[in-house]
């Protein structure tokens, strides 16, 4: 048997483990270089996303604003209606209590406590009015301020939301990734045109009809009649009344009236005439042009009464045209879907964002790390067009019900609009567009 001596191999396997130990360390370059550009471009892509979702939560929290606004608006409009009819129900309970007062000594006993308790009435109703007319003049300035305050957070053609909404991104991009930059002219943004102001006397009867259809019973009629007529022969008290939005864009007025009619044959026909027992009319405006409205049936109804209504006397105290509001309590100017928004079967908007970050600010070797290969190695320093890495990123603001499935109205499917606060904000595909947009602002690289 042939005897082996170990000592005569010693180093021959040195060449192989130096060369094995040069592949293992271009491997770990290799997979530490790889791994550094993949976090870079993970960290930019969730940037992206961070930078893009926090702009749709900002579009979607200016248009539940604009909802709250107007649902606020639209209450005001109703306090300023309930108010403007007390007044004039007031004022009519008021004279009625007047006319009454002298035949109320008719009755034995009683006569002189009821007649005095009258004069309290009157007097009561007259002290109650100029409340209410102080309650007209601050709801309607709250009506202002919060039309104002729209049109101070859009700007003219929303100049102050877009400028708003850059800086709230950019500041986003530099709290999770200091040196992201965020392109100042984002791709895809249908948010500019969404909405628009309704300044004119058409577009602002579209509130109008919301706040003429919130009505209660009360300001839509308080008529009533007593008595009884047999054979054209009778005395029956008819009252009428009612509170209407002038024109559903210039203010509110009211009319309340109380009417003795008696019922009597004359000269073989049937006569009636009208004795006016109570009267009052109050407005948020003294300039109303409200001819074409009866109210509830009071001018033709009660003609005598309510030209009392309407006169000097019937005017409930504190709504002289001296106390006129700041807007008269007439329908401002809100901010509503366009009319390209409103069109769509289901309203939503696009915004799609592009944040880039230099090559010199990512760590990895062709970039901020320290480790610089040379020769064949800076093969794999990831070179980027332009020297910039880039990610994209799209959200979706859109209108929904909580209550998704609207069990309190089945089969009813609520529009979106600027009258309910149910926007919402989230992340959406990327556009094929979109994409090709932002990859050819990149020299067409392709985009991760």
């Amino acid at each position: 048997m042939r005897n082996h001596h170990p000592h005569r191999q010693r180093g021959q396997v040195l060449p192989l483990v130096t060369l094995l130990l040069l592949a293992v360390a271009a491997t770990l370059f290799y997979m530490f270089n790889g791994g550094q550009l993949v976090q870079e471009k993970l960290r930019l892509t969730n940037t992206a996303d961070a930078v893009a979702y926090s702009a749709g939560v900002f579009e979607a929290r200016m248009l539940n604003y604009d909802a709250y606004a107007n649902r606020a608006i639209i209450a005001n409009q109703i306090a300023i209606g309930q108010a403007v009819g007390l007044a004039s129900w007031a004022k009519y309970m008021g004279t009625s209590a007047r006319t009454i007062r002298p035949y109320l000594y008719l009755i034995p006993g009683v006569g002189t406590a009821l007649a005095q308790a009258m004069d309290y009435y009157a007097s009561a109703m007259d002290t109650l009015t100029p409340a209410l007319a102080v309650a007209v003049t601050r709801h309607d300035a709250a009506i202002q301020a919060l039309a104002l305050s729209q049109q101070l957070m859009h700007g003219p053609g929303d100049a102050v939301a877009v400028a708003s909404r850059l800086a709230l991104m950019q500041r986003v991009a530099r709290d999770n990734d200091p040196q992201a930059v965020v392109d100042p002219l984002p791709i895809g943004d249908d948010f500019i045109g969404f909405t628009r102001a309704y300044a004119t006397r058409g577009d602002r009867r579209r509130m109008g009809r919301l706040v003429d259809d919130s009505r209660e019973a009360f300001l839509r009629s308080r008529n009533w009649n007593f008595g009884v007529v047999l054979l054209c022969h009778g005395i029956e008290l008819r009252k009428r009344g009612s509170t209407e939005l002038i024109d559903l864009v210039d203010g509110w007025k009211s009319m309340d009236t109380l009417s003795a009619h008696h019922h009597r044959v004359r000269r073989w026909r049937c006569r009636r005439s009208e004795r006016p027992v109570g009267y009052g009319s109050a407005a948020s405006d003294d300039a109303l042009a409200d001819r074409a409205y009866s109210y509830g049936g009071s001018r033709s109804t009660n003609p005598r009464a309510s030209a009392r209504a309407e006169s000097s006397d019937g005017i409930a105290k504190g709504f002289a045209p001296s106390a006129t509001t700041i807007g008269g309590g007439a329908i401002p100017s809100f901010r509503e879907l366009s009319d390209r928004a409103l069109a769509m079967d289901a309203p939503s908007t696009r915004l799609t964002v592009r944040v880039t970050k230099s090559a010199a600010a990512q760590r990895f070797s062709g970039g901020s790390s320290s480790v610089k290969p040379t020769g064949r190695l800076q093969l794999f320093d990831g070179a980027m067009v332009g020297g910039v890495s880039a990610a994209i990123s799209s959200v979706e603001v859109f209108f929904e019900r909580p209550d998704a499935g609207n069990t309190r109205h089945p089969g009813r499917t609520e529009l979106g609009s600027l009258f309910n606060p149910y926007w919402q904000a989230r992340l959406a595909p990327v556009s094929a567009a979109a994409r090709a947009q932002a990859q050819l602002r990149q020299g067409g690289a392709q985009l991760p």
